[in-house]
């Protein structure tokens, strides 16, 4: 009797995109060795396949997906493992076991006992190998689990949704108040406690690949109701508070949420590509957002820096136009949290779909664009860094306007776990409610913001408008301009 072949899930992978490629079953079948109907029970069972490949949840290797008894005790300890793997801490097999006995205990399996077998089986399971690295194992070339996943599950979401329908999110931390006079003194900061982290947040960004969409902004800051948002009952972004200004599992999740509700209001199924990061957990009953997490140093993923740095680069541009504007008026620079929440939002409605599929075709998308305008965008920077100086504003010399932009680029962004997250144990959700602080601004983030400002009155908001309209029939303004004023005009 011929004995049935086993094929790897890495092999499942490959047969799913030959098929799915329009290949002939029976060439795929005679290529792999395999019968016609063990071919149609892999392309049966595609889901499962590429979730578990997907989410590194088994060794690519392994020709089985049979899961374990004590699924819960696997899943905080693979959970565990990641969290280590992003934060460098190296682990090795006695760790790995004593931790598997830490969670039995905390998850009441009190019959469990890591043995030498159990162990093993773990390890075959979820394709962990323990050895000693040499000093130049990282010049080896090795195909790891990024370059696979790169390889054989993204294109499979790229090949199963349309363009405008995938998305990539990212985040950056941002020095708000950074003026170029104070730029070397953040040089080397961590920003995460003391003065400096009273004027940190952090910005996360998503674009779908075509660049026909923005989503928008969040913006992640240190208090829930600084003093800048007093009477203030709407923001053109989103925006959550913790101690720390950091993306949280929590955040994620309610963000998640969010953007699955405007996803499901428009009737339609999305895929988000979101890097793994501690702060980037799995979120449940999601109904029209496929949420796909990037393996650790997917080099496929690179259009954080075009897209983020075009942003930072114009919140700069802005940024220095303010402060040379009050300069040369004579006016005491103020720049409160709403302040940069509104430079924020206009900026990031000035990234142009361009820009976005350049990003992504020089991470190997195949995107179609066309040509843009940049240079004329640059040749504006040398332009604005000359009439700063010219102001009086200390520009660092050689310092450009890219690299000011980039200075706050090594920020943390997310919140490392504290210990009942590494251990994965859920318990009261009270213990996040200290992650917000009271509605008053209690460590003065809003610096530079001076005495309060009085909310305008709707007369005074009116005559504000009349100038507008003014100004503009003195100007070649397009007709789009004069039908938002009429717009504001109704909403007042």
């Amino acid at each position: 009797v011929r004995r049935k072949k086993s094929i790897s899930i890495e092999e499942k992978i490959d047969i799913i995109s030959a098929v799915e490629s329009g290949k002939k079953k029976a060439d795929v079948a005679a290529k792999y060795g395999i019968k016609k109907n063990s071919l149609s029970s892999i392309m049966k069972n595609k889901e499962k396949v590429l979730e578990a490949f997907e989410s590194l949840r088994f060794d690519p290797k392994r020709k089985r997906l049979r899961t374990a008894f004590y699924t819960d005790l696997e899943e905080a300890l693979v959970k565990w493992y990641r969290i280590a793997q992003c934060l460098n801490v190296p682990v090795n097999g006695p760790m790995l076991r004593l931790k598997a006995n830490d969670f039995a205990q905390k998850l009441g399996h009190n019959d469990f006992k890591c043995s030498n077998g159990w162990l093993d089986r773990f390890k075959s399971r979820y394709g962990l190998v323990f050895r000693a690295q040499p000093v130049d194992a990282a010049a080896t070339t090795t195909v790891g689990a990024p370059t696979l996943w790169c390889q054989n599950v993204l294109p499979y979401y790229l090949n199963d949704y349309q363009p405008k329908n995938v998305f990539y999110i990212q985040e950056t931390g941002l020095l708000y108040q950074m003026l170029p006079q104070n730029t070397f003194a953040f040089k080397g900061e961590t920003c995460s406690v003391g003065e400096l982290s009273k004027e940190r947040i952090t910005v996360v960004v998503g674009t779908n690949i075509d660049g026909s969409e923005k989503l928008p902004l969040l913006v992640i800051g240190k208090n829930k109701s600084p003093c800048s948002f007093k009477d203030v009952k709407s923001l053109p972004v989103d925006y959550k508070a913790n101690d720390v200004a950091l993306m949280t599992s929590e955040v994620f999740e309610q963000w998640m949420h969010k953007l699955d509700d405007r996803f499901q209001a428009q009737q339609r199924q999305v895929v988000i590509l979101v890097d793994s990061l501690p702060a980037h957990t799995e979120v449940k009953n999601l109904k029209s957002v496929k949420l796909v997490f990037c393996p650790p140093d997917c080099s496929c993923i690179t259009t954080k820096q075009r897209v983020i740095r075009s942003l930072k680069v114009k919140y700069r541009h802005c940024l220095i136009k303010r402060f040379v504007d009050c300069v040369e008026g004579n006016k005491e620079f103020m720049l409160t949290l709403l302040d940069a929440i509104e430079m924020l939002y206009l900026c990031w409605r000035e990234i142009t779909p361009e820009t976005i599929v350049k990003s992504y075709n020089e991470a190997g998308f195949k995107v179609e664009t066309k040509a843009n305008g940049n240079d004329a965008e640059v040749e504006s920077h040398f332009d604005l860094i000359a009439h700063a100086q010219a102001a009086g504003v200390e520009f660092p010399e050689g310092l450009s306007l890219e690299e000011y932009a980039a200075l706050d680029d090594g920020l943390v962004t997310y919140r490392m776990p504290t210990k009942n997250e590494r251990m994965y144990v859920k318990e009261s959700a009270s213990d996040e409610a200290g992650t917000f602080v009271d509605d008053g601004d209690e460590d003065g983030s809003d610096q530079f913001q001076g005495a309060e400002q009085p909310l305008p009155s709707k007369n005074e908001a009116l005559s504000a408008l009349d100038t507008l309209q003014k100004f503009l029939r003195c100007q070649d303004a397009d007709d789009s301009l004069h039908d938002s004023l009429t717009d504001l005009e109704k909403f007042i």
